[in-house]
């Protein structure tokens, strides 16, 4: 084990959660309302929902923000509505509990990294959250998205080196090289489709690193 290694890092979607929760809020829910809002077919309103998606881009904190979205639309629905009607569909990945558990046998320190807003983040890790230490919505505690220097703030708010925090995350940028300017160890996780020679496809590979 790389005795440098005191903390271990995680994104959340893509990474602990199944991607497709988030998929069908952004991909069908939303547009489905906004389709009946237009008096347009569902089509042509996810056409236009994604457009405007794209636009702002993942780099802007409100492109994470569900309620920034229906207010842009025009949709009197509540964000945290919308939530609760998919609950049910939040799955965790089998591999996530097993590796939680064996980082804090082994003595690691556990955080969670994530832009998503801590009214969503809360709901989506309840049934795991005691294996963290400490939890970072980048949006609620900082009102900003992911970055080389909020990176290196996180590590001085936990008091550790950034070459001591290893941090992984399925974005390619967001997670892995920004963490990596940061000077975190990063390691970029493709659960679907490994495309990256530096990248895994199971969490329990982490420990390879460590």
């Amino acid at each position: 084990m790389n005795k440098k290694v005191r903390v271990v890092s995680f994104d959340v979607d893509g990474t602990l959660i199944d991607q497709r929760f988030n998929d069908l809020i952004w991909e069908n829910d939303i547009p489905a309302l906004v389709a009946h809002k237009r008096g347009c077919s569902f089509l042509e309103a996810k056409k236009f929902c994604l457009c405007e998606y794209r636009k702002l881009g993942d780099k802007d904190l409100r492109w994470y923000d569900v309620q920034h979205w229906l207010k842009k639309f025009g949709i009197s629905t509540s964000a945290k509505d919308i939530f609760k009607r998919r609950e049910q569909l939040i799955i965790v990945y089998p591999d996530v509990l097993p590796v939680l558990r064996k980082l804090k046998e082994e003595g690691f320190r556990v955080i969670v990294i994530t832009c998503m807003p801590r009214i969503f983040l809360k709901e989506k890790i309840k049934k795991f959250d005691r294996h963290f230490d400490k939890v970072f919505s980048t949006i609620s505690d900082f009102k900003r998205v992911k970055s080389p220097e909020l990176y290196r703030h996180i590590s001085k708010v936990i008091k550790t080196s950034p070459s001591c925090i290893l941090h992984i995350g399925d974005h390619h940028i967001l997670d892995y090289e920004f963490s990596l300017e940061a000077g975190y160890k990063s390691i970029l996780i493709e659960r679907e489709k490994k495309t990256k020679d530096f990248s895994i496809s199971r969490l329990e590979e982490i420990f390879y690193f460590l």
